[in-house]
């Protein structure tokens, strides 16, 4: 029975994926297929439903004996009340240890808790009971005229029903099988009390083993409620998402969008922008204010080091830079939700082009493209923020567990709590606002796709074939272009040919693809190596589906004979160096020099080698261009593979700063702002060297680790430029240039003399 009931749990999930999926659908999706989908569903309703009666019967027979109306409840309530009074004088008079007078407690206080929770849940479900009565009675407001915005909201609403049932489906399951679990267990412990009263194996505590059972079968009796109360609520959930979709059914035909809506929505958007802008105003001088904030408590911190927060100027420092980082995440919001906002109105204009048939079809193509990939965007975005709010909840609960900790100063523990809120602040305030935010993208864009996808649907190719007559196509495909011994080559089938051989390119690659993705996943190869197979089998695939093809049309070898004289010599002359990259590309897989994803320095070309493939080797640059290079290159020169043994690359900052500078203190802060910027590596170390005395200044050398997978060494490198800049400022040690100085001597029994003199200008530079 319990592989069964798993087994239709299973079936009602795919249902629940059904009926959110459908919802979805386009204009033009198809009626038939909607109510095929409601009839599932209530096919699932009605299995599920067999398989609580089964349960019936049991439960029936262990709660024959208990009274579960409100008067008999409230009536047992006082009768424990009254056995919890004297159970101390009867347990003394019992001769009960301490272990049986605290179990007998238990059990006492366990049946009281549980008889008022039954009596509040089932006075629940009357109330709810006629208060969902009265809400199917309601139902929605009914349109005369309903427009696109209507429609909406009728999907919106579908999709929030349909969301819930997914939970509901879960606690269902979950309640069940603990209904299971304790009627069995009721069943057994009246087995061992039924034969105890009938002269069986005595029981250690007769009068608390029966306030247990009693306990065991009001357990039984308040999941079945909790049971039946869930799925009132499920099937109040299925009858609401069947009326909807009714409902949206019957006012397709009868939609309308005009110039005045369209208006109407993008006037309410603009307002919408409007106010953004104000609050991203509003957020920058924030920022600004945080920023000017965070600078004077580094500055109070002094050479203290930042992550000893037992330091009170340490503590506030970090609920500082908290403050700046919730500003910056705000700004980043308010930046994107402008963006998308711009976008909605653009959305807006092409759905009304689609509503109302304006749209060409090369745009209608252009909309449906633009579309799913702007859904793409928007679903790893949202993946992207519920990853961000995981990671600042994790860090607000350190750092408040860090708070929590033995002997940390009042003062210090509220600068570290205020940092902890600050992270959960930008949780609650944008996260939560992102969730809010991308879904309605999503949806918008979602139904501009279907809309979109709808209309290319109602396309027809006659358009583009219209001033060709039938016979004169025909004429054309049968029409003969060689011939030879026993066979004849037609346009027909020469695109039927063509058709077939393009044909086996994908069935080629999806062949070698799914053998490629099999290795990776049960055989745990290597990512080149399993590349490297996939491309032997393509082309083995490759051939032999061609060969396939030219017999189904029944054009012999013997008609491209022509073509192996040319091809010969292609081979000798022109492709020689396709060929030789071929082999090349070979090696390169099997000898894994480098392989996907590794960091390369090839004939001066940097960057992240993104595909090994047959002929060529793609690398992406840092500056994000695709270099395409002949597998042979990478044979004929030398090749430095950064990331082939650690992702880790050491980065130099050359500084110079005026003689007569504190070396001590020059070398000293290049340290601390090393350390303290948050890409650069701890292991190893950061370190400082005093290189030389340069012509204009005393040059250092900052040396630091940064991991390639997560770094950038420009932009490591300008944070800390502008940081060492401020620094230097602050504690008034100059970054000299070179100057020059004439000095002309004017002597007239002399001819002028010009002296150059190069030096330093460490005050008026």
């Amino acid at each position: 029975m319990a592989k069964k009931f798993s087994f239709t749990f299973f079936i009602f999930i795919l249902s629940i994926f059904t009926l959110t999926i459908i919802p979805s659908a386009g204009f033009g999706a198809d009626a038939n297929n909607k109510e095929i989908a409601i009839d599932y569903v209530t096919k699932i309703q009605n299995e599920i439903s067999a398989d609580l009666s089964k349960l019936r019967t049991a439960i029936e027979t262990e709660l024959a004996d208990i009274k579960l109306l409100s008067s008999d409840i409230q009536q047992r309530l006082a009768e424990l009340n009254i056995l919890t009074e004297k159970s101390s004088d009867d347990m003394a008079a019992w001769g009960y240890t301490d272990e049986q007078r605290e179990l007998r407690t238990q059990v006492l206080s366990q049946l009281t808790v549980a008889y008022a929770a039954y009596d509040s849940l089932y006075q629940t479900s009357l109330s709810n009971s006629k208060e969902t009565q009265e809400i199917d009675a309601a139902s929605l407001k009914n349109v005369e005229s309903p427009d696109i915005n209507y429609s909406d909201e009728l999907r919106k609403e579908i999709n929030k029903t349909s969301s819930n049932l997914d939970v509901q489906v879960f606690y269902l399951q979950t309640k069940t099988n603990k209904l299971r679990l304790e009627l069995a267990e009721a069943i057994e412990m009246q087995k061992k009390l039924k034969a105890a009263q009938e002269g069986g194996e005595a029981l250690e505590l007769p009068r608390t083993y029966i306030l247990r059972v009693e306990l065991a079968k009001l357990n039984v009796a308040l999941t079945r409620l909790q049971v039946q109360a869930q799925r009132k609520n499920f099937d109040t959930n299925v009858a609401t998402i069947q009326r909807l979709r009714r409902r949206l059914a019957d006012i397709q035909g009868k939609l309308i969008f005009p110039q005045e809506l369209l208006d109407k929505n993008l006037e309410k958007i603009q307002t919408r922008l409007n106010d953004l802008t104000k609050e991203l105003n509003d957020a920058r001088k924030a920022l600004d204010s945080a920023h000017a904030s965070l600078v004077r408590s580094r500055a109070a911190l002094g050479s203290a080091d930042v992550n000893v927060l037992t330091n009170a100027s340490s503590a506030h420092y970090m609920a500082r830079n908290a403050r700046v980082n919730y500003w910056e995440y705000m700004i980043a919001l308010l930046d994107d939700e402008i963006e998308i906002n711009l976008e909605f109105q653009q959305t807006w204009r092409e759905r009304f082009k689609l509503f109302n048939d304006k749209a060409s079809g090369e745009e209608i193509w252009k909309i449906r493209e633009s579309s799913q990939a702007r859904i793409n965007d928007l679903t790893t975005q949202l993946e992207g923020v519920r990853t961000l709010e995981n990671t600042l909840l994790l860090q607000a609960d350190s750092i408040q567990a860090h708070a929590e900790t033995e002997g940390i100063a009042s003062t210090v523990q509220q600068s570290i709590i205020q940092a902890a809120n600050n992270y959960r602040k930008i949780v609650s305030d944008i996260c939560n606002r992102y969730e809010a935010l991308i879904p309605d993208a999503i949806f918008l864009q979602q139904r501009l796709y279907n809309e979109a996808n709808d209309n290319i649907s109602a396309l027809r190719l006659a358009e583009k074939v219209s001033s060709f007559s039938k016979d004169t196509i025909m004429g054309f495909l049968d029409t003969e272009l060689w011939q030879g011994e026993g066979y004849s080559v037609t346009v027909s089938k020469l695109i039927i040919a063509i058709f077939v051989f393009l044909s086996s390119f994908f069935l080629s690659s999806w062949g070698s693809n799914w053998i490629k993705r099999r290795m990776l996943r049960r055989e745990k190869v290597s990512i080149t190596a399993a590349n490297g197979v996939q491309r032997i089998v393509f082309y083995i695939l490759w051939v032999a589906f061609a060969l396939i093809a030219l017999n189904i049309v029944k054009i012999p070898l013997t008609a491209f004979a022509f073509m192996g004289g040319a091809f010969a010599v292609g081979i000798g002359f022109g492709m020689q160096n396709i060929f030789n990259n071929l082999i090349s590309g070979f090696i390169v897989i099997f000898s894994r020099p480098f392989k996907v994803n590794d960091i390369v320095d090839v004939m001066g070309i940097q960057g992240t080698v993104d595909d090994i493939g047959s002929r060529s080797t793609t690398i992406k640059t840092w500056d994000g261009f695709d270099v395409v290079m002949p597998n042979r290159y990478f044979l004929e020169n030398s090749v430095t593979n950064w990331t082939k043994s650690d992702l880790k690359k050491r980065e130099i900052l050359k500084v110079g700063v005026a003689y007569g500078s504190d070396t001590r203190r020059v070398e000293k802060i290049l340290l601390e702002v090393a350390r303290d910027h948050s890409q650069v590596l701890k292991n190893p170390a950061p370190f400082v060297i005093f290189k030389d005395f340069g012509d204009s200044s005393l040059d250092f050398e900052v040396y630091y680790w940064i991991e390639l997978r997560t770094s950038s060494g420009m932009k490591v490198s300008s944070d800390m430029r502008h940081h060492i800049a401020a620094v230097f400022e602050r504690e008034g040690i100059n970054i000299p240039f070179p100057q020059r100085d004439i000095h002309i001597i004017n002597d007239e029994s002399k001819p002028v003399e010009i002296k150059e003199d190069t030096q330093e200008d460490t005050k008026n530079a």
